[in-house]
């Protein structure tokens, strides 16, 4: 049986000289030769022929003898000029408040930035549900940027995308909120897109069931996948009696009563111009007022409607889910609320400072530092 002997090292070496100066030959000809399968083009001129860009320089760059040329980010560039540092302290841009005659607000507060925040807030969630309505505001927030009078679905989708912007919304017991982020020169489509869903939504019987299907699974996993919003949940149900003790999440009994009709109604009770606040940031005021006002001064005003009342009881409420782990939640009564600035602000420093890991972290929950009322607790544990 015969044995064919491969190329040494040393041939190998030498062919890819000669492929590479092959190569290089074919550059300084011009690109006019040609090869199978590859087609050069002669017509389109070049000034500077290939000699010019495979230099020594070029050649001893790619064999890997590389010199640095370029300048150290140490030190400046030559011949840039440098914008001048900002100051320790750089006076905020006041915040301007107009209301319209049907009692709307409209606020801003303008920035330098290249983009813009526009949210339209309103006075309303579960503190105002009653039996019939209960699980209405978990549903408002899903069914929000959904279909109007002047848009599909996804005409609405595809308008947000065509902005580059980032829309949501977000329900709670006392607000709800429509948030729209985007580049500045795109204010006027997204506020006209805001107040389009706000104003004209149809709460369609199909998006209707589909939101109402999604809120279900939710339900059936909050527990194992979020354990502490179902921790938070179950406080406010046991502790306090009226309001306050709605709950946030629909209830599988109450998804069965929800539909286009019942939500309509409650939107149309609590969605009023004296209820409902334009906020933007980013915004020059005037240019948002000439902006908003044409399309908010003819919303119509509601009834005068009191604070719903709440009274904190106190309670206990236990449930069984398919963990290894068990979640305790304590909590207290203390003055706070958004109706009173300052002590919400004192309040959501001490919750932080008395937070974990999750509260102090650099890459992630449980990592970073812990206060010491964490970690005098986690000592105890171990």
């Amino acid at each position: 049986m015969g044995v064919q002997a491969g190329p040494t090292d040393e041939q190998a070496h030498s062919e890819d000289k000669r492929v590479l100066l092959s190569g290089f030959q074919l550059l300084q000809n011009g690109f006019n030769r040609t090869s199978v399968g590859v087609v050069q083009p002669k017509a389109v001129h070049c000034p500077e022929t290939a000699s010019q860009f495979f230099s020594n320089e070029s050649l001893s760059r790619t064999m890997g003898n590389y010199e640095k040329r370029f300048p150290s980010l140490f030190h400046p560039i030559p011949g840039i000029k440098l914008s001048p540092c900002l100051p320790d302290f750089v006076e905020p841009h006041p915040t301007m408040i107009t209301t319209l005659p049907n009692g709307l607000k409209i606020a801003s507060e303008d920035s330098p930035g290249p983009t813009a925040s526009i949210g339209i807030y309103v006075d309303c969630g579960s503190v105002y549900e009653k039996w019939n309505s209960a699980g209405v505001t978990h549903l408002l927030e899903r069914l929000a940027f959904k279909s109007t009078k002047n848009r599909s679905r996804m005409h609405v989708v595809r308008d947000i995308e065509a902005t580059g912007g980032n829309a949501g919304a977000t329900g709670s017991r006392e607000q709800m909120a429509y948030i729209y982020d985007t580049l500045k020169a795109y204010i006027p489509e997204a506020v006209e897109l805001l107040v389009d869903c706000i104003r004209n939504p149809l709460f369609l019987d199909f998006e209707v069931e589909e939101q109402v299907m999604n809120v279900k699974r939710e339900i059936e996993e909050i527990a194992a996948k979020d354990p502490q919003l179902f921790l938070l949940e179950s406080l406010h149900v046991a502790g306090y009696s009226g309001a306050l003790g709605n709950p946030m999440m629909a209830s599988e009994t109450a998804l069965q009563r929800l539909d286009g009709s019942v939500i309509g109604e409650f939107y149309f009770e609590n969605y009023t111009a004296d209820r409902i606040v334009l906020a933007a940031f980013g915004v020059d005021h005037e240019h948002l007022l000439g902006i908003a006002e044409p399309l908010l001064y003819d919303l119509m005003g509601g009834l005068p409607v009191s604070a719903p009342k709440s009274t904190y009881n106190g309670g206990e409420a236990r449930f069984k889910i398919d963990s290894e782990r068990t979640h305790v939640a304590l909590a207290f009564e203390v003055p706070g609320g958004w109706h009173d600035d300052k002590n919400a602000t004192a309040l959501t420093v001490l919750q932080t400072l008395m937070g974990g890991g999750g509260s102090f972290s650099a890459g992630g929950p449980g990592k970073g530092m812990h206060s010491r009322l964490c970690m005098a607790f986690i000592l105890d544990l171990v």
